[in-house]
């Protein structure tokens, strides 16, 4: 018998994905569901699974403690709308909750990680089993953006690595030099509808990391829901980070935008290679 390892599981694949790649490594795996929509392959790969909202830390400490984990991943998306609408935070989560200051991602993070090691339990580094979704700089796709798109590509992978270094978003939409829309609380998916209500057809949509971004328990990600919205959206072009945007079901969504006319394209950061 291997290892026992917890995840903390949001919405997406990628827990799926972790879990299925430690399973066949001969580890134990014990899911802590955060998110109501949680990957449903998860359930087959769990010596046990644990369902909780995010603010019923006491729940997740005595599940840990019993079944003797003292290591976990976090991973996938938890859906930030839940802080401001959800008010089942128990008093264990009240105490860590931030007093004063901004509540972004990286300071509740922050906050995660110091707890979980005072409780002794370890938040492992997920970026081994990444590696293989991340792109090398380039086209991803034979079709390429036009001049027109190639200028609002430029212009909204920029902002971009702006909004996401003040902790706003990680996408935005341009077209024709105009920004569009900035993501916000919405996640990706309906950020890229929003723009294409406003937009209508043509726009370049970019997605990035942080410059300091932690891949420990925030991944940015595309797949295949991604471009089933850009192409519902009727965007021109996706522009995504190379090396630190994952890209979850690769094939089966380049496949669909070859067939829809959709460009995508990696590239990195000014000054990196």
């Amino acid at each position: 018998m291997g290892n026992r390892i917890g995840i903390i599981a949001g919405s997406g694949l990628f827990p799926f994905l972790l879990a299925r790649s430690l399973k066949a490594k001969g580890e134990e795996i014990y899911v802590i569901s955060v998110e109501k929509e949680v990957e449903p392959r998860l359930f087959s790969l769990s010596s046990q699974f644990l369902q909780i909202w995010p603010g019923e830390m006491s729940r997740f400490l005595q599940f840990v403690k019993e079944n003797k984990i003292d290591k976990v991943f976090l991973a996938g998306k938890v859906d930030p709308l839940w802080l401001l609408r959800n008010q089942s935070f128990d008093s264990l989560a009240c105490k860590l909750w931030p007093e004063k200051g901004p509540a972004t991602a990286s300071v509740i993070i922050e906050i995660l990680i110091n707890f979980l090691k005072e409780q002794g339990i370890e938040v492992l580094d997920p970026s081994p089993f990444l590696e293989p979704f991340f792109c090398q700089p380039g086209y991803l796709t034979r079709h390429q953006p036009s001049p027109e798109a190639r200028n609002d590509l430029e212009l909204a992978f920029d902002l971009a690595l702006k909004m996401a270094d003040l902790e706003i978003g990680q996408v935005v939409a341009v077209k024709k030099g105009v920004i569009v829309s900035v993501e916000a609380l919405e996640g990706t998916d309906k950020m890229i509808k929003r723009a294409g209500e406003l937009a209508g057809e043509g726009m370049v949509v970019a997605k990035v990391g942080r410059t300091r971004q932690s891949l420990i328990v925030d991944v940015p990600a595309v797949g295949l829901a991604t471009v089933r919205s850009l192409l519902e959206a009727r965007a021109a072009c996706l522009v995504i980070e190379a090396g630190k945007v994952a890209f979850f079901e690769k094939e089966e969504a380049l496949a669909l935008a070859e067939q829809a006319g959709l460009a995508i394209v990696a590239r990195k950061r000014e000054g990196e290679r």
